[in-house]
């Protein structure tokens, strides 16, 4: 399963279908996240931390819970 599980240990509050479009979240999150040598750790707390911010507030879709993850990451720039 998922690495969102390290970050949030009491994910047993939540039905296991949504824990599973949780950790299927956080995966495609993390998978569309460049590689920018910003500490990892933090970065996949943050993603997970909102991943189950959004789970109790009913968000079940694991498409939206991805995308809304993900808001406020800047892309990285491309070469002009």
């Amino acid at each position: 399963m998922a690495d969102i599980l390290q970050f949030r240990p009491r994910l047993n509050m939540f039905v296991p279908e949504l824990t599973a479009a949780m950790g299927d979240a956080y995966d495609k999150a993390i998978a569309a996240l460049p590689d920018t040598g910003f500490e990892e750790l933090a970065v996949r707390e943050l993603v997970a931390k909102r991943i189950v911010r959004l789970a109790r507030r009913g968000e079940h879709d694991p498409e939206h819970l991805c995308s809304a993850a993900l808001s406020g990451f800047r892309k990285p720039r491309t070469a002009a």
